[in-house]
Formats: C-alpha cells, structure tokens, sequence
C-alpha cells in the first residue's frame, strides 16, 4: 500500500513510532488533567485556568519556536520540548489536585512553553525526512496515526482512571515522553550549514509573514481559527467534563474517544479523497461541531453526547488534512517552521482568553448560554471566510504576485 511506503524510511520510521506515542500521551493527559481537578470546590474556575496558562505558554514560545525549527535540527527541538512538559507534569503531580491554584497555574505555564517548542518543530519535522513523492503518504499516515492514537489514548485513560485514579493515570502519562525522546535520539535529520548567515529571529518571522500575506485565504483562515479556538473549542473543553459531571470518568473517556474515533474516519476520508472544491469542503467539515454544541445546549443524554461527538471529530479530522496539505503544499521546506509557528500561534493566542471566559460564564450563566454563544460564532465565522479569494480552493489565486526576499 503507497500509504506504509514512508515506513521503509528508518529516520520517518523512528519520528512516526515516537510521535504517534507522543500523541497518544496528549490524549490521555486531556482526559486525566480535568478528572484529576475535578474534586477542588472550584473546579469549574480551577480546570478553565490551568487549561488557559498551558495555552498562554504556548502563545509565549510558539514564534520563537518556529524559527528554532528552521534554525536547529528539528528532533532536538521536540526532545527540549518534551523535557520541558516531563518536568511540569511531574510538578503537578507533586503538588496535588488540592495545591494552591498559583503552584498549578505556574506548573501549566511552563508545560505550555514546552508545546510552544514542540508544535513548528513536529510540524516540519517529518516532511524533512522524506522524498517529495512521499510527503503526500506521509501525512496521511500521520493524520490516520494521530487520529488512532488519540482515541487509543482517550479510551485508555478512561478505563485506567476509572480502574485506579487520574493521578495514577498521569504518573503513567510520563512514560510517554521518554518512549518519544528515545526514538529521536536515534534520528540524523539535516542541521543548519555552519557558516550560514542568518537573520533575527523578528525578521525571520517577518519573512514568513509575508509568506502568507500574499495568500489571502491562508490568513484568514488562520484569523478563523483564532475565533473559533477561543471561542468554540474552549467552551466545549470546559463544557463536557463539568456537564458530565463527577463519577462520569468511564463515560467522558468514551465521549473523547468517540470524537478521536470520528477524527480518525474524517482523516482517512480526507487523505484518500480530494473534493473538487477542497475550500468549501473544509468549512463544512468545521460545521460538524454544530450538533455537538446543540447537545450540550439543550442538555441531551450522557449517552447521546458519544455519536455527536462522533461526528464532531470526524469534521475536525477531515478539516486538519485539509488545511495541512494546504500548508505544506503551498509553503516553501526552508519556511515551513515559521509559517506552522504562526498557524500555531494563530490557533492559541487568544485560547487563555476563551478558556477563562468560558469558565467564569459557566459559572455565572450555565452551560445552555455557554454552548449556544459557541454555537453562533462557529456559524457566522465560517460564513465570514467563504468570500475570501482562494478559500474556496485553498490555493493561491491567478493574478497574485509573490515576492521573496
């Protein structure tokens, strides 16, 4: 099958087994952190802040490690970035679900300064490792890989949350980090050529700004997933755990997991077939959280929640490989760091914003008014995009000049 060929590459070989791990321990730790918090009296305020920090470091290194993965070998990068969350996860092990809301918001600042690093560097790592007629495979690969170790991870940590505690399940979330920092060791992707001029690190983000200026529909779809980031995701990251309630963590492991399960049918459907309009295509596939949000709004059954997620995370899967391939196909290697660097900070600079917001308008308002709001900006931010020139197609429109510097 073409889609295994990049496995015959022992280097992408290396970074797919350890990342796919990698990513597997993202997925638990998502179900475990908010059931580990859970038990505080201020849970609601406690989960949306610690979610929020996590995020705010990501916005505070992301830039900064963009240019890193065009400047550094890209496994050193994601090995520093796993170190740093090793670190601050054992340090919110230590200090308990019951810590001052300080310790824990400090701790989640820093595991977020480490994503900050790993995402640019994860991004453009694996396209490195491979022949051009490879990329293509590799990244279904990859998207049907995420998606299964997202849902393997998900379901995991359901079962050993309910079977021991979500501390337990944390503890054993750390061995991931070293499984994936043992794989990279073994790696020898290209680093930079001595003697290579290079620029700031303020002008090399610039160039890869201007990279994108030149494509209007790049931009705006990164402003749309600012939007809908904060303002969509967050909502629904604080919702599920608070709606489902306590002594739901077998039934929240399988709601996550039913939305990685319908990410993973949504990336295999997106990697395997190129609608004519790719553009328009994306932006439905957005729309799939509408039932998801409609649910939570209406207050519909534990069990209902499983098939909307479902479809959820079928749309975000399918869009993922959608925008991805856009990126990757439009953007120059050498640039590659920098422009995932931005799509990442784009993605997550207002995310602590919408998390707080989310947490404090639970509170205040219930969940009802919390995820008919998300519902509405999901809406009218996707309408808001479709007259922009490329999105339809996701390309560079005729007419257009780019120019390098």
């Amino acid at each position: 099958m073409k889609i295994l060929e990049p496995l015959r590459h022992k280097d992408f070989r290396a970074a797919w087994l350890g990342q796919t791990i990698n990513i597997f321990g993202d997925a638990v730790f998502g179900v475990a952190i908010a059931l580990f918090l859970l038990p505080r009296p201020d849970a609601a305020r406690a989960i949306s802040l610690v979610l929020a920090m996590v995020a705010l470091g990501g916005v505070v290194s992301v830039l900064v490690g963009g240019v890193l993965a065009d400047r550094r070998r890209r496994t050193i990068m994601i090995i520093v970035s796993d170190l740093i969350r090793l670190a601050a996860l054992a340090a919110i092990l230590i200090a308990g679900p019951q810590a001052p809301l300080p310790t824990l918001l400090a701790s989640a600042l820093v595991m977020g300064l480490g994503l900050g690093l790993y995402r640019p560097a994860y991004g453009a790592l694996l396209p490195s490792l491979l022949p051009p007629e490879l990329i293509p495979p590799g990244n279904a690969l990859r998207a049907m890989s995420n998606r299964i170790a997202a849902v393997a991870g998900a379901a995991a940590a359901g079962a050993m949350i309910a079977a021991t505690s979500a501390r337990t399940t944390l503890i054993i979330d750390l061995a991931t980090f070293l499984i994936s920092i043992g794989t990279l060791l073994v790696i020898r992707d290209a680093a930079p050529q001595p003697g290579q001029p290079q620029a700031s690190v303020w002008q090399d983000f610039l160039e890869g700004l201007q990279h994108m200026r030149t494509r209007p529909w790049m931009l705006s779809i990164m402003i749309q997933g600012t939007v809908q980031l904060a303002l969509v995701n967050g909502p629904i990251f604080i919702l599920l755990p608070l709606v489902l309630g306590t002594g739901s963590e077998r039934l929240y492991g399988l709601v996550v997991a039913a939305e990685a399960a319908g990410s993973l049918i949504g990336a295999t459907a997106a990697g395997t077939r190129r609608p004519r309009r790719p553009g328009y295509a994306a932006m439905l596939c957005l729309l799939a959280q509408l039932p998801q949000l409609v649910g939570l709004a209406l207050g519909a059954s534990s069990l209902l929640m499983v098939p909307l997620s479902f479809i959820a995370g079928a749309g975000l899967g399918g869009f993922a490989v959608l925008w991805l391939s856009a990126l990757q196909s439009s953007t120059p290697k050498e640039k590659l760091g920098r422009v995932m660097s931005v799509d990442s900070l784009a993605n997550t600079s207002f995310t602590p914003i919408g998390l707080a917001l989310a947490g404090w308008l639970f509170t205040v308002a219930g969940p009802t008014v919390l995820a008919t709001i998300a519902a509405v900006v999901l809406a009218l931010s996707v309408v808001a995009v479709l007259p922009i020139k490329g999105v339809a197609d996701l390309v560079l429109q005729p007419g257009i000049v780019i120019t390098v510097r």
